[in-house]
């Protein structure tokens, strides 16, 4: 692991950044993810957000009901994280016209393209039967399997140059259509190679968050090159700093 809280203090410092960093893990909960919460009824994941933010660890725990009754947090983000048994057949109406489903969420223009859409999403496989969603924590590095950035519009750009810094890919950052938890995980899954994601842009969880986050997921061997960043990047130089201390002034008056 090339990456400690100095190096990640320093990438903080750089960004201006004064949120915690989160991170979902691929283990069962234990002491060291304290304090801890776990998902209940139909809630989204997002719906803890705040907690997030005050240091507690969202446990999302397999089994846990259907879509109709579920147990353990929305059944869709069970589906995404890869403990869920499949979606309902009426999921590509729900997600259009509502025909012979609870409702219809108008998402996409036909049926037929929301069903090649659930055909497409396949799920990562857990270790175990519990996923954590909380501050990053380097002593559980192991478990991490997703790094996510939760960002105002600002940060998001520098986050994006940086994820790209390595690359002359104009297209090395994603940002594919799905749930706010698939984009968390699932989705950067199913890339060829490494992709960073531009996440929180599903507009059934943006109620959770405040109206000025997004956030970018990236993988955890992405983040040890980011916190790796060298003197002379542009988080070092004049445009970012310029622009830093153009929001400062306009705060200030």
């Amino acid at each position: 692991m090339n990456i400690d809280e100095r190096l990640i203090g320093r990438l903080r410092k750089a960004l201006r950044l004064e949120t915690p960093i989160i991170a979902l893990y691929d283990t069962d909960p234990s002491a060291g993810f304290e304090p801890l919460v776990q998902a209940k009824g139909r809630a989204c994941c997002f719906a803890y957000y705040q907690r997030w933010l005050k240091g507690e660890t969202l446990v999302i725990e397999r089994n846990g009901g259907s879509f109709q009754d579920p147990k353990n947090g929305c059944q869709g983000m069970h589906n995404a994280f890869g403990f869920g048994k499949g979606y309902p057949p009426w999921m590509a109406h729900f997600l259009t016209d509502g025909k012979d489903a609870p409702m219809g969420e108008g998402l996409k223009a036909t049926p037929q393209l929301a069903q090649e859409f659930l055909d497409r999403a396949k799920a990562p496989t857990p270790a175990g039967d519990h996923i954590l969603i909380g501050a990053l924590r380097l002593e559980h590095w192991d478990k991490v399997r997703t790094v996510s950035f939760f960002v105002d519009a600002d940060r998001l750009s520098a986050l994006m140059t940086l994820a790209a810094y390595w690359s002359s890919d104009p297209d090395e950052i994603a940002a594919p259509f799905s749930s706010g938890c698939g984009l968390m995980w699932r989705e950067m899954m199913g890339f060829d190679r490494d992709r960073p994601i531009i996440g929180c842009t599903d507009i059934a969880m943006r109620k959770y968050l405040p109206p000025e986050i997004l956030c970018l997921s990236v993988s955890p061997a992405r983040f040890e090159k980011m916190v790796n960043f060298p003197d002379d990047a542009f988080l070092n130089k004049e445009w970012w700093n310029e622009l830093m201390k153009s929001r400062e002034k306009s705060t200030v008056s």
